[in-house]
């Protein structure tokens, strides 16, 4: 029996376009109508998941910033995990004057230092809370602030340095963080113990829906717990390799409708 879906966005609900495809909200809309829970699990801020609920009008939980904070379809937070003040002081000291692309994530503002200003900077003047700022010692005055609540921060570089970057990555093994990759060169770090899984566990144990009982659909390192420790893990076609190897099922690419291809199934009950 399958009573919540919960899915990615990047590489996954979205195609490359980043929008929410007509089909994907169709399906979406009828297994809501059908009295199974929504959620939107993801690496990005609220301001952004809120978008894509106002895309496609239906209620759920916004599983945000990769499990660091939840909230319910009222909109009542139930879960609020941030890296320690201390903690992010000390991952960002480290990296300092390497050049790296580093981001700090808080609920709704993102800040970014790109020396290279390469294309990841996506967050660049898409949003005023969108932050550029010039070095790794104005973050660490941005997380030094009182009213500064940081819950993930992330690390990326060029082609060229990913070694490099591995090399720095490996060194944080032994701090109170968890480290996901959802990109080729891109790293995230939550809090200990902090995933999307910890977070749709917290949704379980609030709403008395059994884990076994969530679908759950991701492409990348960020998804791979949540897709291991659900009831039905399912996987892109554009998934990484170890995401694919973990999934339950693998449906089409995010171009192609995969999250919606699998929800007709189950609405169809071909999948219980």
């Amino acid at each position: 029996m399958i009573s919540f879906i919960g899915t990615d966005l990047d590489g996954t609900l979205l195609n490359s376009n980043k929008e929410i495809s007509q089909e994907n909200i169709r399906a979406i809309r009828a297994a809501v109508d059908k009295g199974i829970t929504f959620a939107i699990c993801s690496g990005r801020t609220l301001d952004s998941v809120q978008n894509f609920f106002d895309a496609l009008q239906v209620p759920g939980y916004k599983v945000l910033l990769n499990g660091a904070v939840i909230f319910d379809p009222d909109n009542k937070k139930i879960s609020d995990r941030p890296i320690a003040k201390a903690v992010v002081d000390d991952l960002l000291r480290s990296v300092d004057g390497y050049g790296f692309k580093v981001v700090i994530d808080g609920l709704d503002s993102t800040y970014v230092t790109d020396p290279e200003l390469s294309d990841a900077t996506y967050f660049e003047g898409v949003s005023k809370r969108n932050v550029l700022v010039g070095s790794v010692t104005e973050l660490r005055e941005i997380n030094d602030r009182k009213d500064s609540v940081v819950y993930k921060v992330c690390f990326s570089s060029s082609e060229d340095r990913v070694a490099q970057l591995m090399k720095k990555i490996e060194t944080f093994t032994s701090m109170p963080v968890v480290i996901s990759r959802s990109g080729e060169s891109y790293y995230e770090l939550n809090a200990l113990d902090c995933t999307k899984l910890s977070g749709l566990q917290r949704i379980s144990a609030v709403s008395k829906i059994p884990i076994a009982e969530f679908m759950c659909f991701g492409d990348y390192g960020n998804d791979l717990e949540m897709l291991r420790g659900v009831g039905y893990g399912v996987a892109m076609d554009n998934a990484m390799e170890e995401v694919k190897d973990v999934a339950d099922i693998i449906t089409g690419t995010n171009d192609e409708n995969g999250v919606a291809q699998v929800i007709n199934r189950v609405l169809d009950k071909k999948i219980k």
